[in-house]
């Protein structure tokens, strides 16, 4: 009876911890879109929260430089804000260690957001990679697992038709890997979203082509993607199912690792999936002039690698940029998976 109650006591101190922090519209908004909903939350904690005007701010004056494939390009982001993310050290001693900073009752006062699906909390990042960075954090504290999530994650990308829905395992870009969220990104604003359709026409291979599904693997990309198309989630959440359920599992994340995009065009659903081999690629842990500081997460699998140092920024190269893509992404046979 005891543990009852004090469970109960501990969620009404987390509904009233997350009252603090949920957005009040005027009665002129009640009707809005998401779209209007988003902009208005940017209007307003660009006013009242001081980090977040400094960091989008200075944002703008990040610089960016491409690298030409023969299809596609890779956008290298200089973004010092990011240094906290990219080096984060994830192990369990400092996440234990540390207040979850998704937690409602440890959010900045200043803070505010929108609930989704009674069960996220839609926030703009403050540290920033895109002009639009938003976080969707689960209501509770649960860790960074996708299992049993997809239908949320494609729910949301049709929430939010004009974002990109964005995920990272914990041991592939997650710097709250003790928390789930997912974060988005206006579309075409990664590389990825403007290339697919050029690689679903040329450079793909074709698994799985039905009425209700479609399909295919990425071929001369520099990194492996899984695409799955359909006008209904259901079939996307069963077949990802049983890719998830036949990758390498990992023990420290509790799932295997990899990166997720989900959006939603034209009718259909879209879930690309990048298979991960490995954290960070072995430049990151060279010395001095080796060293490249880039952790690849769900952005750089996107087509943006960011890096926090200028040095970086600068010396970076197609060849290294292949390389780390290597190293980081996992290739395998999708066929016998898919039991086709």
């Amino acid at each position: 009876m005891l543990v009852v109650m004090l469970s109960v006591y501990s969620y009404f101190r987390k509904m009233e911890s997350l009252k603090k922090h949920l957005v009040k519209l005027p009665a002129t908004m009640l009707e809005a879109n998401w779209d209007e909903k988003i902009e208005f939350l940017y209007t307003l904690q660009k006013e009242d929260w001081l980090l977040a005007y400094n960091n989008y701010i200075q944002f703008d004056e990040v610089k960016k430089r491409a690298v030409n494939f023969d299809f596609f390009k890779v956008e290298i982001q200089h973004n010092p804000a990011r240094k906290r993310s990219t080096c984060a050290d994830l192990s369990a001693e400092t996440i234990k260690e540390r207040p979850c900073f998704l937690c409602a009752s440890n959010l900045p006062k200043e803070q505010v957001g929108f609930t989704l699906l009674d069960k996220y909390l839609l926030l703009i990042n403050p540290y920033p990679i895109f002009a639009k960075h938003l976080t969707i954090s689960s209501l509770r504290h649960t860790p960074q697992r996708i299992s049993g999530r997809i239908t949320d994650m494609l729910s949301l990308s049709k929430k939010l038709k004009n974002y990109t829905i964005f995920y990272n395992g914990p041991l592939c870009g997650a710097s709250a890997p003790d928390h789930f969220h997912f974060q988005a990104a206006e579309k075409d604003v990664m590389p990825i979203d403007f290339e697919i359709d050029y690689l679903k026409e040329y450079k793909t291979k074709i698994l799985v082509e039905e009425n209700d599904i479609h399909i295919f693997q990425s071929l001369d990309y520099s990194r492996n993607v899984i695409v799955f198309e359909a006008e209904y989630i259901e079939p996307i959440d069963y077949f990802f199912e049983k890719v998830y359920n036949q990758l390498p599992f990992d023990e420290t994340s509790k799932e295997p690792m990899l990166n997720l995009l989900a959006n939603y065009e034209n009718g259909k659903y879209r879930l690309s999936l990048f298979p991960r081999k490995q954290q960070r690629p072995s430049c990151y842990f060279e010395e001095n002039e080796k060293q490249i500081m880039v952790s690849p997460a769900s952005v750089e699998m996107g087509g943006i690698i960011v890096t926090p140092r200028e040095e970086d920024f600068q010396k970076i190269k197609k060849s290294d940029i292949e390389k780390i893509y290597a190293e980081t992404s996992l290739d395998f046979s999708i066929n016998d998976i898919l039991n086709i």
